[in-house]
């Protein structure tokens, strides 16, 4: 009698095998970016106004939520004591490498925000977010490479909000 491997004799469908591998991923604390749940419950219910130079822009929205998603409650009142203002977005680009016709090869895109937090009674909390990217450019697919930008600068409004947001979080008091 010879001896036939285990996986040969009972092969898996490929349900459990999807289902192995997302109970293997799960064990190991994998998780999506952007689904932390940590520190909901610690500014459940605290009031903040939002501030911005642009109130209708996409990094305040997405600034906002942010916010909420942590359960902070955001205010028009003027008289909330927790203030968070946003200044203007300032958005770079530079050539990092060029091509043998002297074209950018390599772009570097940087979006960064000034913003400042103020609680009554405490100093206000100044700072500088920002966030780069790196492009590869295509000078004979302007149209792509357009496309392109816009979704890497609605992906680095999305990872400067979180940004803030934490930074925010860690200056905050009850």
């Amino acid at each position: 009698m010879t001896s036939t491997p285990i996986f040969r004799r009972f092969p898996l469908s490929p349900l459990v095998t999807l289902l192995m591998a997302l109970i293997a991923l799960g064990g190991c604390g994998f998780q999506l970016k952007g689904t932390a749940q940590e520190g909901n419950s610690e500014w459940e219910g605290l009031s903040l106004r939002l501030i911005s130079t642009d109130p209708r822009g996409e990094l305040t929205r997405e600034v906002a939520r942010e916010l909420s998603s942590m359960k902070i409650m955001l205010t028009e009142d003027l008289e909330t004591p927790t203030r968070l203002t946003l200044r203007e977005e300032q958005f770079t680009q530079r050539n990092v490498s060029l091509t043998a016709q002297a074209r950018a090869a390599e772009m570097e895109l940087t979006l960064s925000v000034d913003y400042v937090l103020q609680q009554e009674e405490m100093l206000p909390l100044e700072g500088t977010a920002s966030v780069s990217q790196q492009m590869l450019n295509d000078p004979r697919n302007v149209v792509g490479k357009t496309e392109e930008m816009r979704l890497l600068r609605e992906e680095m409004r999305r990872d400067l909000a979180a940004q803030i947001v934490r930074r925010v979080s860690r200056g905050l008091t009850r």
